[in-house]
Parts: structure tokens; sequence; C-alpha cells
């Protein structure tokens, strides 16, 4: 098992991406804490890990709070002890033109997307620098390398998040912390279908060069090796996931 012993926390654990990364730490032998908005959902994924003999703790968490982000910390700290892996993948996905997106939903996309990863940079670094150990391991999407028609504020707060890992992954070398994204494509998860038809989706899932339906467990191998010993020395990276449909 690749991360016998260690920590990791996922937010936005409880369903797609996040439930598959979450339970692939899981059955490589972490600890595992299942962040998310829907509480409910939180715990029935601990309740999965643990029946793959993971210790598991669910926690109601927004990453757009402080203070529920702070709590999260905490309550990791009193559980576990430390924490060795972040994985923020907390996000929301909205779908309105430039002109007609309310100040509101671009505000809610960022504090989200892009503050969830700053709030919890902020409360679990200090912890892994004194461990001078960590893997910090962001979402983003291989929309902020294309851009999408209607998602400009996703596909902005997404390719912030790259920079922000990149600033981030120079920040912390020194302390022995790699911080790392990955860029998934159209994955085979609830959120492309809450804007597009059954039929539209899955023409999109396999209309890539590999003509592979992306799935969420596709996307959790590559967070799971990024997690690993085997990624010690990489950092700053942000890579695509997505069947190639994004070469670069």
């Amino acid at each position: 098992m690749r991360l016998q012993g260690k920590v990791a926390v996922v937010t936005g654990g409880a369903q797609g991406i996040g439930r598959a990364i979450t339970l692939g730490m899981a059955r490589e032998g972490a600890k595992v804490v299942v962040a998310d908005l829907q509480a409910d959902k939180a715990e029935s994924v601990a309740k999965e890990a643990r029946a793959l003999g993971a210790e598991a703790l669910a926690l109601e968490v927004n990453v757009a709070s402080e203070p529920s982000v702070m709590r999260l910390a905490e309550e990791t700290f009193k559980c576990f002890g430390r924490i060795d892996i972040l994985v923020n993948d907390a996000g929301v996905y909205l779908k309105s033109p430039v002109v007609s997106k309310s100040e509101e939903d671009w505000d809610r996309t960022f504090n989200i997307n892009l503050g969830g990863n700053f709030l919890c940079a902020r409360a679990f670094v200090p912890a892994m620098r004194r461990q001078k150990s960590g893997r910090i391991i962001s979402i983003a999407s291989s929309i902020a390398h294309t851009g999408a028609k209607e998602f400009a504020d996703y596909a902005a707060s997404k390719a912030a998040i790259i920079g922000f890992v990149k600033a981030l992954a120079r920040e912390l070398g020194p302390d022995g912390i790699t911080v790392n994204a990955i860029c998934p494509g159209s994955a085979n998860t609830d959120m492309p279908r809450r804007h597009r038809s059954e039929e539209e989706v899955m023409a999109r899932l396999r209309a890539t060069p590999l003509g592979h339906v992306l799935e969420p467990e596709d996307i959790a191998g590559s967070v799971l090796f990024l997690a690993s010993d085997a990624a010690s020395y990489i950092t700053g990276q942000a890579y695509n996931v997505n069947c190639g449909t994004v070469m670069i």
C-alpha cells in the first residue's frame, strides 16, 4: 500500500471525483477525512472507506468559510494528529453567459473554487511545515487551458488554481512540501449532467482521441500517484488527465 499510515483530507470528497479519490486513498492504506458540504453523503463515503479497512472521519465543511475550514483542520488534528495529504476537490460549476452572469454567482465560483484552496492551504500548511513534508493536490480543469462557452467564471477560477499551485510550490518547496494540480477533462459524473442531456453528455465523453469514457477512478489514479513517494520530486505541475482532448 503506497499511502500506509498517511492522513489524507479530501474536500468535496462525498461524490464524483472526490469520492473516487477518497476511496482510492483508503485502498492505499491512508486514513481519510471526507470533507463536504453534504454531511450525509460524506458519512456514507466514510462508511465505504471503513469497509475497505481504513480509518475515516466525515465532516460537514464549507470551503468558502474560514471558520468552517479551521474546524476541519482542528477536527483532523484532534482525530489523527497530523496531515500528510490535502486534496482540494470542492468546486462549483455554474452556467450562464458573461453578460447575464450575476456578480453573486461570479464571486461564489471564485470563493469556492479558488478561495477554498487558499483557506485550506492556510489551515494545513503550518502543520506540514512542522513535519517538513506534505502533499497538496488541487483539482483544476482542462477548461483552464481551453475556456468554455458560458462557463467564464469556472474557466477563470480553474486557471487561477494553476497559478496558485505554481506559486505555492515555490513557496513551500524548501519545507519538503510538493504542490501540484490535476486538470481533468469531462468525466462521467453528475456535474456535466446538470447542464446537458444524457445523450449529449455521453457523446462528448466518447469523443476523445482514446475513445475512452473518463471515469472518476481514472482521475483518482493520477492523484494517488502524486500523493505517493514516487512523486517526491514533482512539484508545481498541472497534469492533464482527459483522454487526449487537450494536448499541451
